[in-house]
This record gives C-alpha cells, structure tokens and sequence, in this order.
C-alpha cells in the first residue's frame, strides 16, 4: 500500500499523485516534471509526464489505450460504476478542488482505497467524487 504524500504547494498535487502512483519520491517526479510544472497552475500535461514516468499508450478515437485508459466526464460515470471498473486497479482522478473553488485536484486511488494529498478539506468518499477525467491503469499487463 502506497504511503500519502502531501502536497507542499498549492497547486502540486499531480506531482503528489504520481509519486504515490510509481512509488518514487515526490522530488523524483518533480525533477521529471520539469518545465510540465507551473508553480502558479500545477501540471500542465500530465499524458506526456506519465510518459516519461514510463506509462506507454496511443490515442484511439480520442482516448488514451495502452498501459492506461482515460475518460472524461462525458461519460456520466457513476460513483458505483467506478468503483466496480477501477477496483484492484490503480487510477488518477481530476475532481473539484474542496479547497479552491472553480479549480481543480487530483487524487490517487490504489486500488482499494482512496488518497488526497491535500494538506486542507480532503475527499474521503468515493460518493463525493464528481471526477472529470479519470485515468485508469492497466495492471498485469494488456
């Protein structure tokens, strides 16, 4: 099980996220970030770190396959549906910031459960996740 890393900065929570996500340390991911990381507005690209984090995948019909698979809110996914597709596999979500309203957060889930590395009002319940892009990976291979 993944240990939280918090976030130091207002906006590096996909930074915190990937690092809980490949189990390398939060100033390992950001050295890999680069110039990807605006200190002012977080990730700019986070396909592109993901792969540079070693995560392949191709587009097809507008969505990222491979290693991982990502879909966006038009999708509707419910609470319960998550929860069934994404369990025992890991998944990054872009939510509503609790924190800072009309922005947005990430939070990481393992699999199993759910962690947000925001050091103020934090998501605790998958029934409070209203993600608009959900990123989810492949494990065990294709």
């Amino acid at each position: 099980m993944p240990s939280l890393i918090q976030q130091r900065t207002p906006h590096d929570c996909a930074i915190c996220c990937m690092a809980m996500l490949t189990g390398r340390t939060y100033e390992d991911v950001m050295t890999i970030a680069g110039s990807d990381f605006d200190p002012e507005r977080g990730m700019r690209n986070e396909h592109a770190m993901l792969d540079r984090l070693g995560f392949k995948y191709t587009f097809e019909n507008g969505h990222a396959v491979g290693d991982m698979v990502a879909m966006h809110r038009a999708y509707a996914l419910s609470p319960d549906f998550f929860r069934g597709f994404a369990w025992g596999r890991r998944a990054l979500l872009s939510v509503p910031s609790l924190n800072y309203p009309g922005q947005w957060h990430m939070v990481f889930y393992d699999g199993h459960t759910l962690f947000d590395p925001s050091p103020g009002r934090t998501y605790a319940r998958f029934e409070d996740l209203l993600p608009e892009e959900i990123i989810i990976f492949r494990e065990g291979g294709a």
